[in-house]
C-alpha cells in the first residue's frame, strides 16, 4: 500500500474524496487529510506520504507554495493537483515542478481513478527497482550519463530503464551544460559548492534532472528552452545559485523528441561550449541560435593578421588622444585575430603582442608612458575566461591613457594632427590612416588640414622633416644619416626635397649656414 495525504480547504471535498474512491482497491492507504498547505508540509515531515492529492487555492499556504517547500527535501513524492478551470494556469506551473498530473473540479470519479492508477504504476516501477530516493537519483544520473555516451543501437534499452525514473510535462527533451567560473579565484571548493547548489535546487524546483560530466553540470530539462520565459527562469536560477563572485557559461543542444535521442542534444551543447571563450558569460546559448559571425567578417584562415600594422594603428590612436577610436581599433584587432585562429590561446597571445608593440612605440614619444606600468594589464589578460572580459579590461585602461595623452580633447583635430606629425615625422605617415582614425573621408580631411595650415598634409610633413634635417646637419650628422632619421627612403630623395623647400643641397649645410629659402610651419 502506498500512503496518501489529502489536502483541501473544503471539508466536504476532503470527505467526498475519502468516500468516492476505494483507495485500498487501487493500492493506496489514506494516512491523513488537512486544510491548507502549511499543515500539508508538517504532515509530510511526519508521515512521509508517497502521494499528496492537493488543491491549489487554500488559505495560509496555497498548494504551489506547499509543493515548493516539500520539493526542497523530497524529489520522489508524487503530487496530484485538484484544480478548477480558473486555476488551470496555476496547475501548469505545478506540472513544471514535477507533479504527476491534475484533475479538474468538479471531480470526475473515473478520471480520478485513471490518474491514481497511472501514479500507482509509476510508484510500482520505482518500487520494483528497490530504490530509495537517494538511490533513484544516483541510478538516474548513471543512466543519463550512459545514454549521452551510448551507441545508437543501445539507446532504446537505456531509454526503457530511464523512463520510470523521469517524469516530463511535455514531449520535448533537451540537454543543457553549465560551467561555473569563479571570478574571486577562491578555489575549487567554491566551484564545487556552486555545482552542488545547482543540482539540489534544480531537483527541489522540479526543473530537470542533474548530472556531472567533466567540468560541466548537465541538466536533462523537463521543459525545453524555446520559450523566452523558460530561458529567463533558468538564467535567474543559475545566477541566484552563483552569487556575486561566480559566473557561468551555459549551452543547450537541440530539442529531442525521445530520451533515446538526447545524445544529439548533449553533443550540440558540447559543440557550442567549444567556443566558450567567445561566448558571453552569464547567459544560456542555444545551439540553433548561437551565432559568432558578428566576430568575423570574410575570414581567411590562410592569411595571418598583420600585427605590426594593428599595433602601429593603436599607437597612433593613443598618441592622437582618440578615446573613441580605441574601441574601434581593438574591435578591428579582435576580428583579425579571430578570423585567423579563434582559439583562446591564439587570441590572447596576438592581443598581447599588439599591445606590447603599441605601448613600446608610444613610450618613445611620451616620457609619461612607461611600458612596465602596463605589465599587470598584459598578465591579467590571461586570467579572463571570456573574450568580452579581455577586451573590456584592455579598453578601460587604454581609453584612460588616450584621454590623458589627448589632453582631454581640448585641441582641435588639425592641431592634434600637427602635434602628432612633430612626434612621428620619421615614420611612414599616411593621410588615409590618420583620416580613418577620425572617421573622416581621406579627401575631406586633406582639404580641412590644408584650410587650417595652408599646406597639404604631405607638404606639411615634408617641411617638418626638412626642419629636423637642418637641425641634424647643423649638429654635424652625415647626409645619409639625416636621410634615415627624418624618414626619407634614400639620400637622393632628401636632396630633392631640400632643393624644393630650401633651395640648396643638404651638403651645403655642413659648417657655415648658407643663404636659404624660409618657410613657416604655423597655421594660416
Amino acid at each position: 500500500m502506498y500512503k496518501v495525504l489529502v489536502v483541501d480547504d473544503e471539508p466536504a471535498i476532503r470527505q467526498g474524496l475519502l468516500k468516492i474512491v476505494d483507495w485500498n482497491a487501487l493500492g493506496f492507504c489514506v494516512v491523513g487529510d488537512v486544510s491548507n498547505g502549511k499543515k500539508a508540509v508538517a504532515c509530510h515531515k511526519e508521515l512521509s506520504p508517497d502521494l499528496i492529492v492537493i488543491d491549489i487555492r487554500m488559505p495560509v499556504m496555497d498548494g504551489l507554495q506547499a509543493i515548493r517547500e516539500i520539493r526542497k527535501t523530497d524529489g520522489d513524492c508524487q503530487f496530484l493537483i485538484l484544480s478548477g478551470y480558473a486555476d488551470f494556469a496555476y496547475a501548469k506551473q505545478a506540472i513544471e515542478m514535477n507533479v504527476s498530473g491534475y484533475v479538474l473540479k468538479p471531480i470526475d470519479v473515473d478520471e480520478l481513478k485513471a490518474e491514481l492508477l497511472r501514479i500507482r504504476s509509476s510508484l510500482d516501477r520505482l518500487s520494483d527497482h528497490g530504490l530509495s530516493g537517494t538511490q533513484a537519483d544516483a541510478l538516474r544520473e548513471e543512466l543519463i550519463l550512459k545514454l549521452i555516451a551510448a551507441d545508437p543501437a543501445d539507446a532504446s534499452e537505456l531509454e526503457g530503464a530511464l523512463k520510470p525514473l523521469t517524469g516530463f510535462a511535455g514531449e520535448y527533451k533537451q540537454i543543457m551544460l553549465v560551467e561555473a567560473e569563479d571570478l574571486s579565484l577562491a578555489g575549487l571548493g567554491n566551484l564545487e559548492s556552486i555545482k552542488t547548489r545547482w543540482l539540489e535546487a534544480a531537483k527541489a524546483e522540479g526543473l530537470g534532472y542533474g548530472f556531472q560530466t567533466g567540468p560541466y553540470v548537465g541538466f536533462l530539462l523537463k521543459e525545453d528552452l524555446s520559450r523566452p520565459s523558460a530561458i529567463s527562469q533558468w538564467t535567474r536560477f543559475l545566477q541566484d545559485a552563483c552569487g556575486t563572485n561566480t559566473s557561468f557559461t551555459a549551452a543547450a543542444g537541440r530539442i529531442a523528441h525521445k530520451l533515446a535521442d538526447v545524445r544529439q542534444s548533449y553533443e550540440g551543447a558540447l559543440g557550442v561550449l567549444k567556443s566558450r571563450f567567445l561566448l558571453a558569460a552569464g547567459q544560456i546559448h542555444i545551439e540553433t541560435e548561437t551565432d559568432l559571425s558578428h566576430f568575423v567578417s570574410a575570414p581567411d584562415k590562410n592569411v595571418p593578421p598583420n600585427l605590426e600594422a594593428l599595433a602601429l594603428k593603436l599607437c597612433y590612436t593613443l598618441d592622437l588622444g582618440r578615446i573613441e577610436g580605441v574601441a574601434e581599433v581593438l574591435e578591428e584587432t579582435g576580428r583579425a585575430l579571430i578570423a585567423f585562429d579563434s582559439s583562446e590561446t591564439a587570441i590572447k597571445s596576438g592581443l598581447v603582442q599588439v599591445l606590447s608593440v603599441a605601448l613600446s612605440n608610444l613610450s618613445v614619444h611620451h616620457q609619461s608612458v612607461n611600458v612596465q606600468d602596463y605589465a599587470p594589464l598584459l598578465a591579467e589578460l590571461y586570467l579572463h575566461s571570456h573574450y568580452d572580459g579581455v577586451m573590456s579590461s584592455v579598453h578601460s585602461q587604454l581609453a584612460e591613457l588616450a584621454g590623458r595623452l589627448g589632453g582631454g580633447g581640448s585641441l582641435n583635430v588639425v592641431k592634434q594632427v600637427m602635434d602628432f606629425i612633430q612626434r612621428h615625422y620619421q615614420e611612414n605617415l599616411k593621410l588615409e590612416i590618420i583620416a580613418e582614425m577620425y572617421n573622416y573621408n581621406r579627401g575631406y580631411f586633406g582639404r580641412m588640414f590644408k584650410q587650417h595650415t595652408g599646406d597639404s598634409f604631405h607638404s606639411y610633413l615634408d617641411k617638418v622633416r626638412i626642419q629636423q634635417a637642418i637641425r641634424l646637419l647643423g649638429e654635424g650628422h652625415k647626409v645619409y644619416e639625416v636621410s634615415e632619421r627624418v624618414g626619407y627612403p634614400n639620400v637622393d630623395y632628401l636632396h630633392y626635397k631640400f632643393k624644393k623647400y630650401v633651395g640648396v643641397s643638404p651638403s651645403s649645410f655642413k659648417g657655415a649656414q648658407p643663404k636659404a629659402k624660409t618657410f613657416s610651419l604655423e597655421t594660416s
